[in-house]
């Protein structure tokens, strides 16, 4: 190879190849970084400053075509090749002298938008080919269009958590999400774990939301063989049984997490709902140390399978004296890494209403595509457990004190 001074003169000696700056650099920065590793070679990374002065002395020719800083991101760019030779294992004849030219031509001439693997053109293929992948499975949501409307509803690849003391209806309200999937779609499996009920409950509580008649009633119409009990039980089959499976708490054997994963993988369904979350923890195994593990699984599983996960969550003794306080939202078992990567969180909560029946209060406390804080009121039928997709939207009651406040006796005045 010629020297880099050389090439330098000969480029000085024809002003007019100087006229385009951009031109002339990119001219020759092929050649400089040839120079920089047949001259210095593995010593780039130490000798960094008396690098940049010999460059400066080899293309002096040339006047000062190129600044500091551009010297310096060029050695910094043979050093990354450096370390990238280093770091990684090269397979037994491969062409290095070839591989290092591709990165050269790289870094000196650009590279095709639509071949860089970084690039905004490959970013958007990425995300249509994405939003393409999944189209035949939109986004879940609770069956309560106001509701849905606020969330912005939940799309593959992301976790809603659904958290309430007990008695505020969040079985009633995973169930309802439930069917809203499945009326909704042609394919796709729910799955759906409760590690807190049996699976004869759930079971129950689908007869009840498809016949809208009460547990002791049906316990009754099939005893004794009443007919409209087989139609109901009818309807629920030709509803749920090639699109939903239920695992449950039985017995001595309880879900945990490794086993929600392998049905998971096993069943590939959809949408998965978890009822609820920290029951899938180990004996002697804290909320919190559950869910700093458990949490970031969950949200790998989701996006590595684009599959949509409904977390249910109870609450403990403080966070509902928080609630009946007026304080909203992060009462989430095991602390603040749940609401973090949550995608949307929605906190239950029951309010008595003199004279009339409990009101179910729904609290958006975290929506990253829809309206966080709002709430509504949702429309319930209690006997039977079931939301009927009827929501008015309601406020607190309580104002927040005002953090700030104008001081009267203090004027802005020119400078």
């Amino acid at each position: 190879m010629r020297p880099l001074l050389e090439i330098a003169q000969d480029i000085g000696g024809h002003p007019e190849l100087l006229e385009n700056a951009e031109s002339a650099k990119a001219m020759l920065e092929g050649f400089i970084h040839d120079s920089l590793i047949e001259t210095w070679g593995d010593s780039l990374k130490t000798n960094r400053h008396e690098v940049i002065e010999y460059l400066k002395t080899q293309l002096a020719p040339c006047g000062n075509l190129f600044t500091d800083t551009e010297l310096r991101r060029i050695v910094g760019t043979e050093i990354y090749w450096l370390l990238q030779t280093q770091n990684r294992e090269i397979r037994p004849g491969a062409n290095l002298a070839a591989m290092r030219q591709d990165f050269v031509n790289e870094v000196v001439y650009g590279v095709d938008p639509l071949s860089d693997p970084d690039s905004p053109a490959r970013r958007l293929g990425e995300m249509e080919t994405y939003l393409r992948s999944w189209a035949d499975f939109p986004a879940f949501g609770f069956g309560v269009p106001a509701l849905d409307d606020a969330t912005g509803g939940i799309l593959p690849g992301e976790i809603c958590v659904l958290t309430g003391a007990p008695g505020t209806m969040k079985t009633s309200l995973a169930l309802s999400a439930v069917d809203n999937y499945i009326s909704r779609t042609d394919a796709g499996l729910v799955f759906y774990c409760s590690v807190d009920m049996a699976p004869r409950q759930i079971t129950m509580r689908l007869m009840e939301r498809e016949s809208k008649v009460p547990e002791t009633i049906l316990r009754q119409m099939q005893a004794r063989k009443d007919p409209e009990y087989k139609t109901f039980r009818d309807t629920v089959l030709e509803k749920y049984n090639s699109r939903l499976v239920i695992r449950g708490n039985e017995g001595a054997h309880q879900v945990n997490m490794n086993e929600l994963i392998q049905q998971c993988l096993k069943r590939r369904p959809q949408l998965v709902i978890v009822d609820y979350f920290t029951r899938l923890k180990t004996v002697g195994q804290s909320d919190l140390e559950f869910v700093e593990t458990a949490m970031p699984t969950i949200l790998g599983f989701a996006h590595e399978y684009e599959v949509s996960f409904l977390l249910l969550s109870q609450m403990s003794r403080s966070s509902r004296s928080d609630q009946i306080n007026g304080r909203i939202g992060g009462h989430g078992k095991g602390g603040g890494i749940v609401e973090e990567l949550a995608h949307t969180e929605i906190e239950l909560l029951k309010q008595p209403v003199e004279n009339d029946k409990d009101m179910i209060i729904a609290a958006i406390t975290k929506a990253r595509r829809g309206v966080s804080g709002r709430y509504f009121a949702l429309g319930y039928d209690g006997p039977i457990k079931f939301f009927d997709g009827t929501a008015q939207r309601v406020t607190r009651a309580t104002q927040k004190k005002t953090v700030f406040e104008p001081v009267q006796s203090f004027y802005d005045r020119p400078i």
